[in-house]
């Protein structure tokens, strides 16, 4: 059981609702982790639009007041590094995940490769009061994959399709990069799994692609849904049976199903306190007719007598072929990671995430910028979006104008003299600290996005990607400077480019 810091205090619900669809949309991505802190980050984003609009400063999203438009030219408040730095780092954390499994299907490799397919643990939240949730989580999976990627990860390749609790339990080590060090994530993601990110509406077409090029399959049965069911019956062909492992853990199956009725109980008992449960029916098969149709096929083990045997199992596998040979077999799979919706809401997203690019575009190369606030929150709804569609190399232009929106910001401050806006003295070097550290920390950021490229391509992509970043940087700042620099013109201020 873990407690974890809601995103939407009661206060900011009414705004926050304005936003629900985003929310539910990220709620498809890859669990409650994952959506965690993308509502986190989205939390910014809607407390900043809510303060604006209850102190006369906003009309709405677009529109500022005429006291918007100067009187407050800078909200150090509508700033917050730990959730921008998170939804940033789990994202790459992700795509680097996918990226590295990709490096090894893509390359000849003559040893074995390994196909681990499991259930995946249940997890759970309920409101508790406050800006406090309780969750729960089963961890039956979590410690066979600790397990197995101890015994079979320095022999075979072994492949696994990203879970939520993956992310969860995984990027704790990474954490520590998440503020200005991602690169050095790269190798974490990718040891001792080769871990691909699947959509859940493509899964299983991902999953068929794999298998054909998998010399072996380890299935951790714990817990009975369709998808495992699925899975299994892939592997109950004649080139298939005779390698495959099933790990058959009732005790974990049993746990799951308990943590279900609790959760069953809990959506009666607290309703709508509920924020995330497993969803799904009920198995439709009985532990022993499962156990005993599979023993009929594969070998069948359990959970102790797999470690117990540990060495005959990777005898096993080293005597596997996959249908296609190495030289055959390279392939890599698409990193399709956004939300599992409809193709209508999918438009709908991308279309979103455009219109706020255009608004951006606009105050930058037309209009100018009338109210830094709203160009700022713009730039960081953009960044949500690139994120939640899977655009990284935008997601990396968004932080070369975040940067550049920073920078511009210290240049105005450091100014001597009476501003619009100014410092007061005890907290001015606390605020330029502030800005000097989230503009580093956005321009690690855009390098390392704008760098990436796809999650099939391993060319240096550095000096595009600096080309990029000074592009979108400078036309930003230009339009940034002109808005400070309209702070000090009479009364009448023109915002627009001279």
């Amino acid at each position: 059981m873990y407690v974890v810091d809601l995103p939407v205090p009661a206060d900011e619900r009414r705004t926050f609702l304005d936003f629900r669809f985003l929310r539910d949309a990220s709620a498809t991505l890859l669990g409650y982790f994952v959506n965690t802190w993308y509502t986190h980050y989205l939390s910014v984003i809607t407390a900043n639009i809510r303060r604006w609009h209850e102190h006369g400063l906003i009309n709405d999203l677009s529109e500022p007041t005429e006291l918007g438009k100067y009187a407050v030219p800078f909200d150090f408040n509508a700033l917050n590094m730990e959730k921008t730095a998170y939804i940033s780092g789990i994202y790459y954390y992700v795509l680097s995940c996918h990226k590295g499994a990709n490096r090894r299907l893509m390359n000849r490799y003559d040893g074995k490769q390994v196909l681990y397919l499991r259930g995946f643990d249940y997890e759970g939240s309920v409101y508790s009061g406050g800006r406090l949730a309780v969750g729960f989580s089963s961890l039956d999976t979590t410690q066979f994959n600790w397990m197995l990627g101890e015994q079979l990860g320095p022999h075979f390749q072994v492949f696994k399709v990203l879970s939520p609790k993956d992310v969860y339990w995984e990027t704790f080590a990474a954490q520590r990069y998440f503020y200005g060090d991602f690169a050095d994530m790269i190798g974490l993601a990718q040891h001792p799994f080769c871990s691909v990110y699947l959509n859940a509406l493509r899964w299983r077409e991902d999953i068929a692609h794999l298998i054909d090029r998998m010399d072996h399959f380890v299935v951790y049965v714990s817990s009975i849904t369709e998808s495992v069911l699925w899975e299994l019956d892939q592997l109950d062909t004649d080139d298939r049976r005779d390698r495959v492992t099933v790990v058959f853990d009732e005790r974990a199956i049993a746990n799951k199903e308990t943590q279900l009725g609790i959760q069953n109980r809990i959506q009666d008992e607290f309703g709508d306190k509920l924020i995330w449960s497993k969803k799904g029916r009920p198995p439709a098969h009985s532990v022993a007719d499962l156990r005993e149709q599979l023993s009929g096929k594969f070998l069948l083990t359990t959970r102790d007598g797999f470690e117990k045997d540990m060495e005959e199992h990777r005898r096993r596998i080293a005597a596997s072929s996959a249908r296609l040979a190495p030289g055959a077999r390279e392939t890599h799979l698409e990193f399709r990671f956004h939300p599992a919706l409809d193709a209508d809401k999918l438009t709908e997203l991308r279309d979103l995430s455009a219109a706020v690019q255009a608004r951006i575009e606009t105050r930058c190369r037309e209009s100018g910028i009338d109210c830094l606030l709203l160009f700022l929150n713009d730039i960081q709804l953009r960044i949500f979006m690139t994120l939640l569609i899977g655009e990284h190399h935008d997601t990396g232009c968004a932080f070369a104008a975040y940067a550049a929106v920073m920078q511009g910001a210290v240049d105005y401050y450091v100014q001597p003299g009476e501003k619009v806006g100014g410092l007061p003295e005890d907290s001015r070097e606390r605020h330029l600290e502030m800005l000097n550290d989230h503009c580093d920390m956005a321009h690690h950021i855009a390098l390392r996005m704008l760098a990436y490229g796809k999650s099939d391509e391993f060319s240096d992509f550095t000096s595009i990607a600096e080309t990029d970043y000074a592009s979108t940087f400078d036309v930003t700042k230009l339009a940034v400077d002109r808005f400070f620099a309209a702070l000090a013109a009479p009364s009448g201020r023109s915002f627009g480019p001279t």
